[in-house]
Order: structure tokens, then C-alpha cells, then sequence
């Protein structure tokens, strides 16, 4: 409903930094709501797959961006199941950090990869990295200085999520974030839930 409005909103916009913004908060609205449609579509009642989760977003994203076959998405992701309260600002995390490397991290339309990785590094700790390789940020850039939306929402989003958030500038763009969670769980330990459940219906 809420993408509905907005998109219906964008119709009568002639602003073109203005109709940005409306597609971005569309763009935030769809991450969101891929999260409830996993969900909805599990067999684990309370948990989403994390990898699945991200192959739809990529591909929401390219076909978004028009990005084509210029950009290629190497990802590199484990089996990691969360709960809607992790999910979805990780959700948002993610929208924000694929789309900036979208958008930036290639321009003139320049072909490239972009790099995502989520990995359980501790039994209580993962980690989430979006790379990109392309000529990275401005020398007079602050992240700690910036005021976008963009970053403000990936700071405050991590500390939801009790984790760090860092953006390094090295041979291109890379958001990197650690995180605790409490619900994490490999695809064994998920499907031991699903018996345990069925055994006890």
C-alpha cells in the first residue's frame, strides 16, 4: 500500500531531486516488504533465510537501476537465519549499501562487480561487507562529517542491531558490519526447529 502511494505520489513530481527521493524511499519500502513476504513464504514460522532474502533484493535493485549485465554481483553468503527484528534493518543496511555502489560506484555507466559477503565469524557474531572497486570516495570526503540520509540510516541502523559500522575507502567503497545476534542458526539447526515443532503439534 505504502510503495502504491508513493509511486502514485512520484506522478506529479517535476522535481528531479525530489522524484529521487520518492524512488529511494520506494526502494526502502520494497526491502522491507521482501522481508514479510519471506516470512510469510517460510516453513521456519519466525525466521527468514538471510541468502535468499539478498539474491531478491539484488535482483529487485538491477532491474531498478537498469544496471543490465554491466554490473556483476559476486556474493559470497552463509546459510544465516533472522528473526523480522534483525532482519529488517539489515534489510535496510543492505538496500542502502547496494544501492550506493550502484550508483557510485561505477559511474558513466561503467561495467564492475559488487561484492557482498555475510559470514557467521562466532557463535554469537556475524559480519556483512558490501564492496565495490570502483574509484572510491572523494579525498575530501568525512563519513563522520556527512549528513545523507543514506549514512545516517546505516549508523543508526547498526547500533539497532548492536553492531559496528565502518566505511573504508581503499581501492574502492567497502560498508562493513558486525553484528550479534541471538537468533542466528545454520539450516540444520532450523530444520531440527520445524520436527521439533511438528513433533509437538
Amino acid at each position: 500500500i505504502v510503495m502504491g502511494l508513493l509511486q502514485r505520489q512520484s506522478a506529479y513530481i517535476n522535481n528531479d531531486e525530489a522524484l529521487a527521493a520518492i524512488r529511494n524511499s520506494e526502494n526502502r519500502m520494497r526491502s522491507i516488504s521482501l522481508i514479510h513476504q519471506k516470512l510469510y513464504q517460510s516453513e521456519n514460522l519466525d525466521l527468514i533465510s538471510m541468502p535468499d532474502y539478498i539474491n531478491e533484493l539484488i535482483n529487485y535493485l538491477r532491474d531498478c537501476s537498469d544496471a543490465g549485465n554491466r554490473l556483476y554481483f559476486e556474493r559470497d553468503l552463509d546459510e544465516i537465519y533472522l528473526d523480522v527484528a534483525q532482519a529488517v534493518p539489515l534489510g535496510l543496511i543492505l538496500n542502502e549499501a547496494i544501492t550506493n555502489a550502484i550508483k557510485y560506484g561505477y559511474p558513466n555507466n561503467e561495467a564492475g562487480t559488487i561484492y557482498i559477503y555475510l559470514h557467521h565469524i562466532t557463535p554469537e557474531q556475524n559480519l556483512l561487507i558490501v564492496r565495490d572497486n570502483g574509484p572510491g570516495l572523494p579525498t575530501e570526503f568525512d563519513p563522520d562529517r556527512t549528513n545523507s540520509l543514506g549514512m545516517n540510516l546505516m549508523r543508526g541502523l547498526s547500533k539497532q542491531l548492536q553492531g559496528t559500522f565502518e566505511l573504508l575507502n581503499e581501492n574502492g567503497v567497502t560498508i562493513r558490519i558486525t553484528f550479534k545476534t541471538e537468533k542466528f542458526m545454520r539450516l540444520d539447526s532450523s530444520i531440527n526447529k520445524i520436527n521439533d515443532l511438528g513433533a509437538n503439534s
